[in-house]
């Protein structure tokens, strides 16, 4: 496998964007009162940075990764919205990107 020129910038800015992303959720959601929201954008903004990391690493089941980690963002808004407590929001959303994100990185180790 051969990395793409400029592999490391390209990372490096894709990963400065969703530092700046997650930490701009935050701000918005305890600024508008509604931090029971701040996992579901999290896990939103971290699913999201997985489609450019899957042309940079060259690692096109990352798509799978962002797609996963979009719908349990879904689902954890479904669960803000129909009156979830934050606590069972925070475990339900927190637990499904540990599923994913573990999934993934099981797939790549074996995938080699």
């Amino acid at each position: 496998m051969s990395l793409p020129e400029n592999w490391a910038r390209g990372v490096g800015v894709v990963n400065g964007v969703e530092v700046l992303a997650v930490l701009a959720v935050i701000a918005g959601s305890n600024a508008s009162g509604r931090p029971e929201l701040i996992p579901v954008g999290i896990a939103l903004v971290v699913g999201l940075h997985f489609f450019p990391l899957a042309h940079l690493y060259d690692q096109w089941q990352y798509r799978w990764t962002a797609g996963l980690l979009a719908a349990v963002s879904v689902v954890g808004l479904v669960l803000v919205v129909a009156g979830a407590s934050d606590e069972s929001v925070r475990i339900v959303v927190g637990l499904a990107c540990a599923a994913v994100l573990w999934a993934s990185a099981y797939h790549l180790a074996v995938r080699g």
